[in-house]
């Protein structure tokens, strides 16, 4: 039997709550022994910095805990089949689940890309996967692929980034100098 990490464990336990109410929903398969997962993190953060500084925004850093929670959506879709953030549960119940409460976070998904640099690039083309990489407060990230050979794609990828670490205190904004929020922009297809 494997260790499960503490973070691994929150997950699978929201997951679990997440959907235990809901009789259209099962449980999203992680063990599968056709489906491998790699950290990219390594492999993607030169990339990722350099297109963040191009467009005048700062460096991110590789985190631990952001890598599970790719690991854990990469898995989720390879194992699914499925190229979709809500495999797993909904993004923020997710990212809250791993602990980033406090933090402004956003994820990327993608498929049949055959390294980090693709994956990247093809972001970078998409104007909402560029959108997300230009997170102006993103100072962290974690990336990865899981590769299953019976999947339609092939490798399913996740990239996620956040404002701070996980567990971060919530910050303090002095509201008398914060402009009114504009009103978002509903977007349909």
């Amino acid at each position: 039997m494997s260790h499960l990490s503490p973070l691994r464990i929150a997950l699978l336990s929201a997951l679990a709550l997440g959907t235990a109410g809901c009789g259209t929903t099962s449980p999203v398969k992680m063990a599968s022994a056709n489906v491998t997962v790699k950290d990219q993190s390594s492999e993607a953060l030169d990339l990722l910095n350099k297109f963040r500084a191009s467009q005048g925004l700062g460096p991110v850093t590789i985190d631990a805990n952001l890598i599970e929670v790719a690991k854990f959506q990469a898995v989720a879709m390879a194992s699914r089949d499925a190229l979709t953030h809500e495999v797993s549960g909904d993004f923020t119940t997710r990212i809250n689940a791993a602990g980033f409460t406090n933090s402004s976070a956003i994820e990327n998904v993608g498929a049949s890309h055959a390294t980090a640099a693709d994956a990247i690039a093809s972001w970078i083309k998409s104007p909402y996967h560029r959108e997300n990489m230009l997170m102006k407060d993103a100072t962290r990230m974690g990336m990865a692929r899981a590769d299953s050979p019976k999947a339609r794609y092939g490798n399913y990828w996740a990239l996620d980034l956040t404002s701070d670490v996980a567990g971060a205190a919530p910050k303090m904004v002095d509201q008398s100098t914060v402009a009114a929020p504009a009103k978002k922009k509903i977007v349909s297809n």
